[in-house]
């Protein structure tokens, strides 16, 4: 075989070869075109966070964790500080004695359409027909705080020391620009 015809075979094959490879191109070119690409990541994606159901679960967390978030905001937009002077004042002119209390913290198990739902925890001690007066007292008010715990131990005579738990319910107060909570005690 002559050069010329050597030459020839070797740019028929180059040829060939780069014609396979354009083809080549052409068509991973047109399979990639026929859907987008963040069509199929999405789909990965769903498929991966266990679909529809999935998204629905996790869709519902975040409502909860909103919901609890909303229910902390509400509790430090609202009249606490006054609400928790009453119930202080009461106690004290009841001849009760408060050693600690803790601050108010959201009751996230009591869900209420349009309030949200608070505890406090009270220490102290004091006559015993005094503490059921207290109790009376508090249950009466319009807002209508509700003991929730009350453990009693005998501390010498005529006195008890004691453990009150209070939950207090508070409206939830939604404005037109955007979500914001606040809300009040009827009484104070």
């Amino acid at each position: 075989m002559s050069a010329a015809w050597r030459y020839t075979v070797m740019i028929v094959a180059g040829a060939l070869l780069l014609l396979g490879g354009g083809i080549y191109t052409v068509r991973t070119g047109l399979a990639a075109s026929r859907g987008p690409r963040a069509a199929q990541e999405t789909r990965k994606i769903l498929h991966q966070l266990g679909g529809e159901p999935g998204l629905a679960a996790r869709k519902a967390r975040l409502a909860q964790v909103l919901a609890l978030l909303e229910r902390e905001r509400a509790a430090h937009a609202s009249d606490a500080a006054a609400f928790s002077r009453r119930i202080e004042e009461t106690f004290a002119e009841l001849g009760l004695e408060l050693a600690s209390s803790s601050e108010w913290q959201p009751v996230p198990k009591l869900k209420l359409d349009g309030a949200a739902a608070f505890e406090r925890t009270f220490v102290g001690t004091g006559p015993f027909d005094r503490l059921l007066d207290a109790v009376a007292t508090l249950e009466s008010w319009p807002d209508q705080p509700r003991v929730r715990a009350l453990s009693v131990t005998r501390k010498g005579p005529g006195k008890v020391a004691f453990i009150l738990e209070i939950t207090a319910v508070r409206s939830v107060v939604k404005q037109a620009k955007g979500v914001k909570e606040g809300g009040q005690h009827a009484g104070g």
